[in-house]
């Protein structure tokens, strides 16, 4: 069975500054997930339009917990527009959200973004809690999960076991030791099991050691060239890797605040994402196309085994220094 490539979306909002004020309240799923501006929706409709162009197919990480941010039932409409384009969802949860909630209740609650700073009773409810949602909107429970931030750890894989879900994409070497609260030793791309879970890694590479460069970035194309997760993804699938690349529902927008108000089209991310689409349909006779409920059928009905595969080294240090120029200008609103 060939190595194939994930194309996965982290579909979320942003607490738009609503911690450190209260007179704001959290981005809602009108912007921070479908991108509406001007008529114009820049974010999940607009990727379902580009991978539709390509004839492939996406993961959805939807974070469920949006009317603890104040915005009840504006989170399924999005779950079903994705199911009405054909795409995968699966289960992505932010702590802060459910935290939020209970903080605007009253209630006293240890403020956290991090599911491996809870411990695992907790994690398990919370996801048994997302899982639940998921299944009333989608109609079918996920069996996938990414935790925000890639804050998960092995424990986290236990209370997703115990909780029905047993595909993980959390880990991500680049944030191992930080965020990223894994102790497995070995750095890897690829997949592996941990005792009854699956862990598909968000895929990463390594960089040239240059000043003001980060010594490993992961492949998403809000931070690198499309040149850059081409050569990863071909890497990481030649060594014998299932490859992720990752993004989020507000990637192909830019906002001129934390309250994204003023969206506009991200033209640099956008079109990385236009290419990388297009070399991935011309080239899915090498690399096969996957989506994480097909991964569960393949372990299932086909045999897939696992590999995990030592992290690859992109060494184009002019590329990586342009690229870093390119990302710089995109950063202002207006370019």
């Amino acid at each position: 069975m060939l190595p194939g490539i994930f194309i996965t979306f982290d579909v979320e909002c942003s607490m738009g500054g609503a911690w450190g004020s209260p007179s704001v309240k959290p981005v809602s799923p009108r912007l921070g997930m479908m991108g509406e501006y001007g008529g114009r929706q820049l974010g999940v409709p607009l990727i379902c339009d580009i991978l539709a162009r390509n004839d492939l197919k996406a993961t959805f990480f939807l974070e469920p917990f949006n009317a603890d941010l104040g915005w009840p039932g504006e989170t399924e409409p999005v779950a079903q527009y994705l199911m009405e384009r054909g795409q995968d969802v699966q289960l992505h949860i932010h702590p802060n959200h459910v935290h939020y909630g209970l903080i605007q209740a009253g209630k006293e609650i240890r403020r956290t973004d991090q599911m491996a700073d809870l411990d695992r009773e907790q994690q398990r409810k919370m996801i048994v809690s997302g899982a639940d949602l998921l299944e009333k909107w989608c109609g079918t429970r996920p069996i996938a999960f990414r935790a925000g931030n890639m804050g998960a750890s092995e424990e986290t894989l236990a209370a997703l076991f115990e909780a029905g879900l047993w595909i993980d994409s959390s880990y991500a070497f680049p944030y191992v030791g930080g965020q990223c609260r894994f102790l497995d030793p070995e750095r890897y791309n690829g997949s592996k099991w941990y005792g009854e879970v699956l862990e598909v890694a968000l895929s990463a590479y390594e960089q040239p050691k240059l000043p003001g460069m980060y010594p490993a970035k992961p492949v998403d194309l809000m931070g690198s060239s499309f040149e850059e997760c081409r050569d990863a993804v071909r890497m990481i699938c030649e060594a014998g890797g299932d490859s992720v690349l990752i993004l989020h529902s507000f990637s192909l927008f830019k906002v001129r605040d934390m309250q994204y108000s003023g969206g506009k089209l991200n033209r640099v991310v956008t079109r990385r994402f236009e290419r990388f689409c297009e070399w991935f349909d011309a080239n899915r006779h090498q690399y096969p196309p996957r989506t994480f409920s097909e991964l569960g059928r393949l372990v299932k009905e086909e045999g897939y085994q696992p590999k995990a595969v030592p992290p690859c080294l992109v060494n184009k240090p002019l590329r990586a220094l342009t690229r870093k120029i390119v990302q710089g200008l995109n950063n202002f609103y207006w370019f």
